[in-house]
């Protein structure tokens, strides 16, 4: 049967290029090379009263008044600059001083000789200490000036040096960062600063007493403080991403094709890459490597980048029951027990807030209990949330559990995540038990959380094959994983939801919600780039889970500790890390489901495909875990359990095996009915076979 795929293809799926158009930087220093040139350095300060200098620490400028109470400057002014933002960072290397005032800043003011007016970020000390600002200031170069403080911190609060960097139009529109954070912003300002500007570095004091300095290093301007991408897929999103995949900036594409992403907050260059996403967050292109990034900047996407991805496309479903447990309906469950056999009293019913089950013993210290009973089933992954409403009883004991159990009536063998608690509080377990339905069972302890340490609600997820495997989640939480149990329990199960008490005091209630059961906690891709990597993404390309693909082109990726269904992207990489296929938007994931990408399917007589041999009921219902083997010239080539995925050459003659196991055995092959459980085969392009097993 051919498997229903995106187009065969036979060419690669590299993303497009991403290239520079124009740098956004105007200039730069790092204030620590010894070289001035680029700086005019002046100021009205007296004679005696200034000093300068710089090493490799920084620019350092000092100033002192000629008289106590007449303020003195001294400044490293800029050539004339268009730029838009500007920064520096500053450090102020005094808490207080013991006389009048002292102030350090960056300052970006008008080059037209006939005004003083100004924006600036400053640090100002005095006798009761120091705190950080933004000021306008306007006026003629001869007369009266007007400033305004806009933003003023809390005394003695901030750190002594900070990172200041002023964005501004000299017009209407200021916003100023402080340490990476906004403090200021408005576009209703009346500046009065028509470009071109100067930036200064200045220090003043009013102060007589001693020469103080203030300090600089890595000035630069931008001609913005946006990055800007063109002819990136509208809809989609342009993201700025460090070396180490996390997240610094991104910003929508708008219908024209342009993003324009915001960096001024950061400390530029930024050594990052940017990518181009389209509207189903498929990466379509990215720059080759990191790039040195400054405000301004101006990239666009390649013309004649590659088309988006090949498309991820799911070939089979892993649910095998889904339950709310809130709709009031509660015909999928078999609601029995010890207490209604014995004539303890019980209660149970389900609303919107879940499904209740109530138990208490006819006699104390005698165990009455009431379950919710699935019907048979072979899945292998199991999960509920159960909330125990007691953190104490006053008598005896009381138990709430996610129980899975052999549906052979002449066993309790089971697995359990279940809670206890009695006076001296409570706790979760993990346990197994065996035995024959009339005597004594054992039970074993796996695992047990410490007395009253968890929240009285969890999610149980239980994972099992019955033979000799087990792992069960709490909370997400991975509390227990052995494959090397005796457990006993032969397929088909039965879940049970169940209430257990030995207390005659009072009746004792659990409640239960969402509950559902999948064909494994695995998501199985198929037809993967062997030594690439399948990934599970969320829609803010937060990868969930992952795992590689293994030399049969076959990625498996865990999903278990999730409460399931994800609502993710499945994402196939190659060995490069390059995204080759992707699902078209986002699915609903369950565990167990299988997934194909087509983008490795090479068609023709040469080359390789894959086979893929699945295994259901006859009603249907998809099953896993079952042997497959491919033979080749009487050799055996290849081995699995279903669903399995073998790679073939193109044209070759193989012969394929399907095996059943103890009470699921062999009936026939979907497509042709037959009862062989051997089958010859020659494929050219990917390829799905159902083996069909009668269960018992």
């Amino acid at each position: 049967m051919m498997s229903a795929l995106g187009p065969a293809m036979n060419s690669a799926h590299a993303v497009g290029t991403i290239n520079q158009l124009q740098s956004g930087l105007v200039a730069s220093d790092s204030l620590t090379t010894g070289n001035t040139a680029g700086w005019t350095i002046a100021g009205n300060a007296p004679q005696g009263g200034s000093s300068s200098n710089e090493n490799s620490s920084g620019l350092y400028l000092g100033v002192k008044s000629s008289l106590s109470g007449t303020w003195a400057g001294f400044f490293a002014k800029s050539a004339n600059t268009n730029a838009m933002l500007y920064h520096a960072v500053l450090t102020l290397p005094y808490a207080t001083i013991p006389d009048n005032v002292l102030n350090t800043g960056l300052y970006v003011q008008t080059s037209n000789p006939n005004f003083i007016d100004y924006v600036a970020c400053a640090a100002v000390v005095s006798p009761s200490g120091y705190y950080w600002t933004v000021v306008q200031s306007y006026g003629p170069a001869l007369g009266a000036v007007t400033t305004t403080n806009l933003w003023t911190s809390a005394t003695n609060t901030l750190p002594l040096t900070q990172d200041c960097t002023i964005v501004t139009n000299g017009n209407n529109y200021l916003k100023v960062y402080l340490g990476g954070n906004v403090v200021y912003r408005s576009s209703s300002l009346t500046l009065n600063m028509p470009s071109p500007f100067n930036t200064y570095l200045e220090v003043q004091s009013d102060s007589a007493s001693a020469i103080r300095s203030g300090k600089y290093v890595y000035y630069y301007a931008d001609s913005s403080e946006n990055m800007t991408v063109n002819n990136a897929p509208p809809g989609g999103t342009v993201k700025i991403v460090g070396s180490t995949g996390n997240l610094l900036a991104s910003a929508p594409v708008s219908s024209a094709g342009t993003a324009v992403v915001v960096v001024g907050q950061y400390l530029l260059p930024l050594t990052a890459s940017v990518q181009a996403y389209d509207s189903l967050n498929n990466l379509v292109a990215s720059t080759p490597s990191s790039v040195a990034l400054w405000g301004g900047d101006v990239y666009a996407v390649a013309t004649g980048s590659p088309p988006p991805v090949a498309s991820v496309t799911q070939t089979g479903s892993g649910l095998d029951h889904f339950d709310s447990l809130t709709t009031g309906v509660t015909s999928y469950w078999t609601i029995y027990g010890s207490a209604p056999a014995e004539g303890a009293p019980y209660a149970y019913n389900e609303n919107s807030t879940g499904l209740h089950l109530g138990v208490q013993s006819k006699t104390p210290m005698t165990w009455a209990g009431l379950f919710a009973e699935s019907p048979n089933t072979t899945a292998t992954a199991y999960h509920t949330v159960i909330t125990l409403p007691y953190s104490t009883v006053p008598d005896n004991n009381f138990n709430t559990g996610m129980y899975i159990q052999t549906a052979d009536p002449r066993y309790i063998n089971y697995v359990a995540c279940a809670a206890t608690v009695g006076q001296s509080g409570y706790q979760w377990a993990v346990v197994q038990a065996y035995g024959v339905l009339v005597g004594a069972a054992t039970t074993t302890l796996l695992w047990a959380s410490p007395l009253n340490s968890m929240p009285l609600t969890q999610d149980c997820t239980i994972v099992t094959n019955g033979n000799n495997y087990l792992k069960v989640y709490i909370g997400g939480n991975l509390v227990y994983q052995s494959s090397s149990l005796n457990l006993q329990m032969s397929s088909p199960f039965n879940s049970y939801i169940e209430v257990q008490s030995n207390s005659a005091s009072a009746m004792r209630w659990s409640t239960y919600v969402y509950y559902y059961s999948t064909f494994g906690e695995n998501v199985t891709v198929t037809g993967a780039p062997a030594g690439g990597s399948v990934k599970i993404v969320d829609s803010s390309n937060n990868v969930l889970a992952s795992g590689p693909v293994a030399s049969s082109g076959t990625a498996t990726v865990p999903v278990g500790k999730y409460r399931l269904p994800l609502s993710a992207f499945i994402k196939v990489y190659d060995s490069t890390g390059t995204l080759v296929a992707s699902t078209s938007s986002a699915v609903t994931v369950w565990g167990g489901d299988v997934y194909s990408d087509p983008g490795t399917t090479t068609t023709g007589s040469s080359g390789t495909s894959h086979l893929t041999v699945q295994t259901q009921n006859t009603a249907g219902t998809p099953l896993t875990g079952y042997w497959a083997q491919l033979y080749q010239n009487g050799k055996t080539v290849a081995t699995g359990y279903t669903p399995a995925t073998f790679t073939l050459k193109n044209g070759q003659t193989y012969v394929v095996e399907a095996d059943g196991y103890k009470s699921c055995a062999f009936a026939y092959w979907l497509d042709t009915g037959s009862t062989n459980n051997q089958r010859t085969i020659s494929i050219t392009s990917d390829t799905t076979l159902t083996a069909v097993l009668k269960c018992t």
